[in-house]
């Protein structure tokens, strides 16, 4: 009973992490830009979580995050829901049965995941609405360079979900 109640303690710290990184990135505080990139530190923080997650728990926060994403963005049209959503549990389907739970597989996850994330964002909100050129701008100047830039992040992250991991008792 003891390691279920440690586990659903360490899922709702996790959660008001989220929390804090939601109203981090849309306070405006860490809007720290490199030439055009810019940072968004849900998604490194949804691939660690996933990693050590499992494949229901991830889909659920993913799910809840999003949905504040949506919540708080205009246009967006439960975009991030659905979409982190099913990053959550791509990760955590991903690192439960194809790769380690290292930081070397933390990273490759986050790099293509964080891609993968603004690729069907430019798809679905910047490739049609302007001519190829403005919308292959997009994509090469700031929608790359953001997910490079954010999938960086999931260092610090990813030790703290190893942290909580053992925490739990599972290693």
């Amino acid at each position: 009973m003891l390691k279920k109640e440690r586990h659903i303690g360490i899922f709702f710290i996790n959660l008001a992490i989220f929390i804090l990184l939601l109203l981090l990135h849309f306070s405006g505080i860490t809007n720290i830009k490199i030439s055009g990139a810019s940072l968004m530190l849900v998604l490194p923080m949804l691939t660690a979580f996933s990693m050590f997650f499992d494949e229901l728990y991830a889909a659920f926060t993913g799910l809840a995050v999003g949905i504040c994403m949506d919540a708080f963005t205009s246009g967006t049209y439960c975009f991030n829901a659905l979409s982190l959503m099913l990053l959550g549990l791509a990760v955590s389907f991903t690192a439960h049965y194809l790769f380690n739970r290292n930081i070397r597989s933390a990273l490759v996850l986050s790099f293509f995941y964080c891609a993968v994330y603004y690729f069907f964002r430019w798809l679905c909100f910047y490739a049609f609405d302007s001519g190829v050129e403005d919308s292959f701008l997009y994509l090469f100047r700031y929608g790359f360079p953001s997910a490079v830039y954010s999938a960086l992040f999931v260092v610090p992250f990813y030790f703290l979900e190893r942290f909580f991991y053992k925490k739990r008792g599972f290693a």
